[in-house]
């Protein structure tokens, strides 16, 4: 009797330990994949501005991630010009990188599995970051004071844009998203949205 229930508790034990190293495996993943989408969130806002570059004709267009006015979670997109730049390409440009994020992230939430997905929720947590803090420090943050140039929305501003309609309409979408995710009960970087 002692002998069986000897193997049977070694079987247990290496059950045990066998999900337990599953899970932990799992988790590693999802992590992985978390941090995978937070970066390829930042490299579509960038990539939507360097389209919208491209398309208004300028040349040797760059990426930088981080940006260097920011820690590791931001971007900034440049590029050269031949001639100016009117007003209505720089309005375009400069909002271009808020509607490449936010539409890849609406094909994530509209793909249950992707917005499911380690990946999915890193990218879609991304964006919706993306979207508060640029409203955010465009009415906490001052351009030219101590060495700030601002942000989409501030260059969005000085090319004849209403900065405020922008505003509203990133933290609008940004709450329906979170609204959405609540009803679907996706995770948002593996969070229950509370409304």
């Amino acid at each position: 009797m002692k002998v069986r229930i000897g193997k049977g508790l070694v079987l247990l034990t290496g059950l045990v330990l066998s999900n337990a190293s599953q899970a932990a495996s799992h988790d590693v993943e999802r992590a992985a994949g978390a941090a995978a989408g937070i970066f390829a969130g930042i490299y579509v806002h960038e990539l939507g501005h360097a389209a919208a570059f491209r398309a208004a004709g300028a040349e040797e267009i760059r990426i930088r991630v981080p940006g260097t006015q920011c820690s590791l979670l931001c971007g900034e997109t440049q590029a050269a010009w031949r001639m100016p730049l009117s007003l209505a390409q720089g309005r375009m440009i400069n909002a271009a990188g808020f509607i490449a994020s936010n539409l890849a992230a609406e094909l994530m939430l509209q793909h249950e599995s992707s917005a499911r997905s380690g990946f999915g929720q890193g990218f879609i947590a991304t964006n919706l970051y993306s979207n508060a803090a640029h409203v955010f420090t465009y009415y906490t943050k001052i351009r030219g004071r101590n060495g700030y140039r601002g942000n989409d929305i501030d260059a969005y501003e000085l090319t004849g844009g209403n900065p405020h309609l922008l505003s509203a309409g990133l933290i609008a979408y940004s709450v329906y998203t979170l609204h959405r995710a609540r009803k679907k009960e996706i995770s948002i970087l593996f969070m229950r949205v509370p409304f």
